[in-house]
């Protein structure tokens, strides 16, 4: 039976049809998620966490032949969300394991020589690295294809090619290192370096290697001529799943478009984690339940920061004349115009549709709707988060007094109605469609550090960016630094932010829906659907999970999609939607989201 007709079987109630996805499945996911979790003790309870999520959302699934992508994805999310639990701690503090995941690759696939040392090198990456590799492995072997892994990292093909490329330079210097530290006998320059060391890898440690090895010929010379890392692994089997795990009695197999789906392993009783997920779907069977999409995208994390931040100020509920006061605020600024002098913080301008932007004439372009100054050209080369915001305070261009934008000052030249780049590109000449930083920091401080980035390609916004990572800068000037925060007033089920004059509504929607459905909810309310630049200003970069002011907006879901009425230029029979998980943004991923109305 081809696997689509499987999948329309299991999600029609066929609960053998679901233990035959489980067990087709397991395999991959648990190469998947030891690979990235490498010596985490925890693998077993993510993959386990990871099916579950499988058997229950199934019926959410719309297009069968995307079943490999989708279990992937949930996988990324298990992986992304587990590594954001963890305590702020180096590498090498991981908890102990009996056995890390290389050291099982290593037994278990028989490896030596070159390919043992991939498997090593990989202990040497950072987490989001470690995903990125946990998946290019299994394409190397040939088990995903490249759009595969696209999905499951929720990015396009071209920027997954750029996070595998990414990987490789690191996994090719953990390859340098291995190598050097194997030498028998080391080098006397790295005996001293190492001094002290307890052997494990971390990244301390990898900084002070990495620095010996480049920089020394005779530890050089160890892993010149290596193989190529993709000749190492073709062909190399899945790991098979530990005893614990498996479910399978008498090899069955799966077959779709000539793609094997045997397990790794046969012949052995149910047990441990499937025995409860087959128990899990007997329970679907007797009482079934709603079932929500599971959409991941690059470092979506729910965690508690390290120092807890004030909630944005609310005021109490106000009557309908302080409203109209706002609103008469706003018009006030817009008749202003830029020469009021006015301080333009957070999102304190209007919500145009269409920016008007004015040539300066000195390399800088001014955006007449919120005031800001904007250099025109961008900066001649990428830098890390630091430098960026160096560049920046250090520019001179037409006098000085730049600063990086934030993330919401950026969010306010991006055109979502244009793509390759999504900007005005009148305004704005030969501006690459790529990402660039912003001054804001993810709210999750554990190590590495990341900061909000978007991409000029489509408009995406993603925290995903590591501050050591080199992107794009266009520096911004204004009376203040972008910073500020909204201060809401609550009125009954209404919120309304003052400096926008946009009044949302308070709670939202309680269940998923299409766009089109959550259009007719907001005209019901006498409402509409908000942009994606309308519904960017709500979110609260200082939080995650859900990453908005709780007090104002209470019963946000925390890592659910909520849709915008913008269109994706890419694709547009897509909308954007925006997850308050942290607040970034995608088109690709959602296909039933919430809905918040304003006016």
């Amino acid at each position: 039976m081809r696997e689509r007709d499987v999948v329309v079987a299991a999600q029609r109630g066929d609960r053998r049809a679901r233990e035959q996805l489980v067990r087709a499945y397991l395999p991959l996911v648990y190469n998947v998620t030891g690979r990235a979790l490498g010596a985490d003790p925890d693998v077993e309870d993510v993959v386990q966490e990871t099916m579950l999520r499988v058997v229950r959302d199934l019926g959410s699934l719309r297009q069968p032949e995307s079943l490999r992508s989708w279990v992937l994805t949930i996988a990324v999310h298990q992986i992304s969300s587990h590594q954001g639990r963890l305590p702020t701690v180096g590498l090498d503090q991981v908890p102990d394991a009996p056995q890390d995941f290389e050291e099982l690759t290593i037994l278990r696939l028989r490896l030596s020589g070159e390919r043992r040392q991939v498997a090593e090198a990989a202990r040497w990456l950072d987490g989001e690295d470690r995903t990125v590799l946990a998946l290019w492995w299994q394409e190397a072997a040939g088990e995903l294809t490249r759009g595969e892994i696209a999905a499951a990292l929720g990015t396009t093909m071209a920027y997954a090619a750029v996070r595998v490329q990414r990987m490789r330079g690191q996994l090719d210097r953990g390859r340098a290192i291995v190598a050097a530290l194997a030498g028998s006998p080391r080098c006397a320059g790295l005996a001293e370096t190492v001094t002290g060391w307890d052997g494990r890898p971390a990244a301390l440690w990898r900084k002070r290697i990495d620095r010996h090895v480049r920089d020394c010929p005779a530890c050089l010379a160890r892993s010149r001529d290596q193989v190529a890392v993709e000749r190492l692994l073709a062909g190399c089997a899945l790991v098979p799943v530990p005893a614990g795990m498996q479910a399978i009695a008498g090899g069955k197999s799966l077959a779709s478009s000539g793609r094997s789906w045997a397990l790794a392993t046969a012949g052995t009783a149910a047990v441990a984690v499937v025995a409860g997920l087959l128990a899990y779907t007997q329970m679907a069977d007797a009482k079934p339940t709603p079932t929500a999409q599971i959409v991941a995208a690059p470092s979506s994390v729910a965690v508690t920061t390290a120092a807890p931040t004030p909630s944005p100020s609310v005021s109490p509920s106000k009557s309908a004349a302080a409203k109209k006061a706002a609103k008469k605020k706003v018009a006030a600024a817009v008749k202003a115009g830029c020469n009021a002098g006015l301080d333009r913080i957070w999102a304190s301008w209007p919500m145009v549709a269409a920016p008007k932007y004015t040539d300066l004439g000195d390399g800088t372009v001014r955006d007449e709707a919120t005031c800001l100054v904007w250099q025109k050209a961008v900066a001649p080369s990428t830098h890390t988060f630091t430098d960026a915001q160096s560049y920046c305070s250090e520019l001179d261009l037409a006098g000085g007094a730049w600063h990086l934008p934030s993330r919401i000052e950026l969010t306010s030249i991006v055109d979502p109605s244009r793509s390759g780049p999504a900007i005005d590109k009148a305004a704005f000449p030969s501006t690459p469609a790529q990402f660039f930083w912003t001054s804001s920091p993810w709210a999750v401080t554990k190590e590495p550090l990341r900061a909000w980035i978007i991409n000029f390609y489509e408009g995406l916004a993603s925290n995903g960016a590591y501050q050591s990572g080199a992107y794009q800068v266009r520096c911004v000037r204004s009376s203040t630094e972008g910073k500020g925060r909204p201060e809401y007033e609550i009125s009954g089920s209404v919120v309304t932010d003052p400096a926008t004059g946009l009044t949302w509504e308070r709670t939202g929607s309680t269940a998923t829906m299409t766009v089109a459905e959550a259009e007719a909810r907001c005209a019901d309310l006498e409402m509409r659907l908000p942009t994606l630049r309308e519904l960017s200003t709500t979110v609260d970069e200082t939080r995650v999970a859900p990453a908005i002011d709780v007090d104002a907006f209470p019963s946000t879901v925390k890592n659910g999609w909520y849709w915008t009425s913008t269109s994706a230029a890419p694709d547009k029979t897509k909308n954007w939607a925006l997850n308050y998980d942290d607040g970034y943004t995608n088109y690709r991923k959602a296909t039933a989201g919430y809905a918040r109305c304003v006016r």
